[in-house]
This record gives C-alpha cells, sequence and structure tokens, in this order.
C-alpha cells in the first residue's frame, strides 16, 4: 500500500475488504479504485452499495489528504448525498473527485476562524471508459483537538 492508502484505510476495515485503493491523486483531485469480483452483485454487475461506498469514500479521502497537506486533520464526516445511478457497472470501478483551490482555503479558513466547517463534492463513478454514477455529498469538518494533535 501506498502511504497514503494505509492512512486513508487503516481505520476503515470495510474498505479494505472491498479492495478500494488509491490509484492516484493530483493537486486537487484523488481516485479511488475498487475490483468489480470484489463489489459485484447476484448479476453480476457492481452492488449499488459498493458504488455508494466508493463515491463516499472518494470524497472524504479527497478531504482528508488536502487538508492534512495543509497542515490540518479534521474529523470528516459524510453529511447527506444523492446518488444517480446512470448504468451497470460491469468491469472494475473508478471513483474520482476534485476540488479547487479556493474552495480548499475556505475549509482551511473555516477550520482555522471556526473549527467546522462543510463542504459538498461532486463524484464520479466510471467502470471502464462508462460513466456508471454520480454523487453530491456533504461533508462536515471539525476541527477537534484530537485531530489537532494528529497532524
Amino acid at each position: 500500500m501506498k502511504p497514503e492508502e494505509t492512512h486513508i484505510f487503516s481505520d476503515i476495515p470495510p474498505a479494505l475488504a472491498m479492495g478500494i485503493t488509491v490509484s492516484n491523486h493530483w493537486k486537487n483531485g484523488i481516485e479511488l479504485s475498487a475490483p468489480l469480483d470484489c463489489n459485484r452483485n447476484d448479476k453480476g454487475t457492481a452492488f449499488a452499495g459498493s458504488i455508494a461506498s466508493i463515491l463516499t469514500l472518494a470524497g472524504w479521502g479527497l478531504l482528508t489528504l488536502k487538508l492534512n497537506e495543509r497542515g490540518f486533520a479534521p474529523d470528516i464526516m459524510a453529511g447527506a448525498s444523492t446518488i444517480s445511478y446512470l448504468r451497470p457497472a460491469k468491469q472494475n470501478l473508478y471513483a474520482t473527485a476534485e476540488i479547487s483551490e479556493d474552495e480548499l482555503e475556505q475549509l482551511r479558513n473555516d477550520l482555522q476562524v471556526k473549527q467546522r466547517s462543510r463542504a459538498r463534492l461532486a463524484i464520479t463513478l466510471r467502470s471502464g471508459d462508462v460513466e456508471c454514477a454520480t454523487a453530491n455529498a456533504d461533508y462536515a469538518l471539525i476541527q477537534t483537538e484530537t485531530a489537532q494533535q494528529s497532524i
């Protein structure tokens, strides 16, 4: 495992069981991947619960990595999400989330001043070259004393 994967998934056994890994990350984004074999339903396509999980973890992982890079380690919780299942996922799963520099700066400022913030992310899931699902997800971020000590 890459160091960022160990940090992200060390306390999330379901993510490990689903085979979720960080397949790529860049300045303002992250891509998670998961094998279809660990996440398929009785029809041989991706299980909707697995799709919801990898979408949620992509947003959570993005916020975790990018805020850690800026010296913050808030508690991050999924607040709400709306998922659209567009097509069956018949191959391995790839979830992508991105955030702008302006949004990251606003989160950083909120955490520094108010010790809390909210983030809204658009996340996509593809299987092969096919977009199979999208999510709009809200996350609550709280900078606690415990979180500050973990930086």
